[in-house]
């Protein structure tokens, strides 16, 4: 933590060095993989706290890594829990302009983490909305950003999912995804959800 309070003070004075900021964020990552689980949590801690003064590069790296390990099968959900909450929290510091790169990086990931255990579903469809409502904008301009026929029909097979929290997710993850459906979308959702 000391390492983030000097950073911290190091940007109110100076933009920090690309090299030194590239040093910072590959120790945050080789502490999320420690064994550790409170080196794990420290580093979780120090990324929150300083991804507001991290360039969108190393921002987007560090939510790559926390994707992965939130969708790693071999992972635990106290652990998954606390990686979904970091990503959370690195998407909000992110601007428009990153966004579209963070998206093409980090999307296909959550996507296939849907169809993994339900602990790691949940996760997913959390971080899936805050990715579209933080980013609604970004969506509508870039129209191909995801291949979101695919995407409607993947949340759309968990709204009657067996575990109520994962469906209560995935109608939440639909609503917020709605939004920037095309009407051809939009109506081929209403239908499949009238019959079912």
């Amino acid at each position: 933590m000391d390492l983030v309070k000097c950073l911290q003070e190091l940007s109110e004075k100076q933009s920090i060095e690309e090299a030194l900021e590239k040093r910072v964020c590959s120790a945050f990552i080789k502490h999320l993989n420690d064994k550790n689980l409170n080196v794990q949590t420290n580093a979780v801690r120090s990324i929150q706290l300083t991804a507001g003064i991290l360039k969108d590069n190393n921002l987007i790296m560090i939510a790559e890594t926390l994707a992965n390990m939130v969708t790693d099968p071999n992972g635990t959900k106290e652990v998954r829990d606390v990686y979904s909450l970091a990503i959370r929290s690195t998407i909000t510091q992110l601007n428009n302009r990153a966004a579209s790169k963070l998206i093409r990086s980090v999307f296909p990931k959550l996507q296939a983490g849907l169809s993994r255990s339900d602990d790691i579903t949940e996760e997913c469809l959390e971080i899936i909305a805050e990715i579209f409502r933080r980013f609604a904008a970004v969506f509508e301009s870039n129209k191909n950003l995801i291949n979101k026929d695919q995407l409607v029909s993947d949340i759309g097979r968990l709204l009657h999912h067996r575990n109520k929290a994962v469906s209560k997710k995935a109608s939440q993850c639909l609503g917020l995804f709605a939004v920037i459906l095309s009407q051809r979308q939009l109506d081929n959702l209403v239908k499949d959800l009238r019959a079912r």
